[in-house]
């Protein structure tokens, strides 16, 4: 396996970046891309075109749910269908998506179940869908994916105890859609520090992109071995690394709070920006 050098920054960076920030401004205008935040020189550092899916590692306390719901946020602001799937939460990760247009949180087990099998059944009888069209395109964000895993698996051996199978359906889709979606317009974003199981595909071909916030050597060399060395480890919350094309870019992820997080997403300014 060939190592990439890591892309070291040598401006600082921002401390935060918000809405009203102008550079973050300029980035959002006259584009349909999603951004993850500004390196350094203000450079905007945007997910690519095509629907790749996205892996979001950042151990606990990282600001996982963060960057999802600023993805999420996004998306539906250019009109894409968003689901988001949240198990086994005492407070729901994403409440700021509760009720929006276009827009399903699910949070039962048994439903995302059978979620996951009806979107591989669809997957198979859809056509390609275009990088440009959102109104076409289906983004499926899953927090704790560990966890989502966990539970498919307890699910179908609690209600099929004499089931043959490998693996649980559910855990079977997923692995397929994440290989097979990003033709039809399904880009998945899921926040994980593990690779979902029965994937044959190198991780930098079932996620193009992986945005990492420093959690230890290991994490970078399951998450993205092709980078060397490690990139310094930063306190500052959102401070986070791009890997695409074989390259990390450091950056300063783009915070949406739930209300702006909720306001965007239905193409309005939040309140406090007004």
């Amino acid at each position: 396996m060939t190592c990439a050098q890591t892309s070291m920054s040598i401006e600082a960076l921002r401390q935060s970046v918000h809405l009203v920030d102008a550079p973050t401004v300029t980035a959002l205008q006259h584009t349909d891309q999603v951004l993850l935040g500004l390196a350094d020189g203000d450079r905007p550092v945007y997910l690519p075109a095509d629907p790749g899916n996205v892996l979001v590692a950042t151990g606990a306390g990282g600001g996982t749910t963060t960057v999802l719901r600023t993805l999420a946020a996004q998306a539906l602001h250019h009109g894409a269908h968003v689901d988001i799937l949240d198990i086994g939460q005492r407070r729901p990760s994403h409440q700021w998506a509760a009720s929006l247009p276009g827009v399903l949180v699910h949070s039962s087990i048994s439903e995302v179940h059978d979620l996951l099998v009806e979107m591989l059944d669809r997957l198979r009888q859809q056509d390609t869908v275009p990088p440009a069209d959102w109104r076409r395109r289906r983004i499926l964000v899953i927090e704790h994916t560990d966890r989502l895993l966990y539970g498919l698996r307890q699910h179908w051996a609690l209600t099929r105890p004499d089931s043959q199978l490998d693996d649980a359906p559910g855990v079977e889709a997923l692995g397929m859609l994440l290989v097979a979606g990003p033709h039809a317009g399904l880009q998945i974003a899921a926040g994980s520090t593990h690779l979902p199981p029965r994937l044959d595909a190198a991780v930098s071909d079932v996620f193009p992109t992986r945005v990492l916030a420093y959690a230890g050597q290991t994490l970078w060399e399951r998450i993205a071995p092709e980078v060397w060395p490690v990139p310094p480890y930063s306190v500052i919350p959102g401070r986070m690394h791009a890997v695409q094309d074989g390259r990390s870019t450091r950056f300063q992820a783009l915070h949406l709070s739930e209300s702006q997080a909720r306001a965007w997403a239905r193409g309005t300014v939040p309140k406090e920006y007004r």
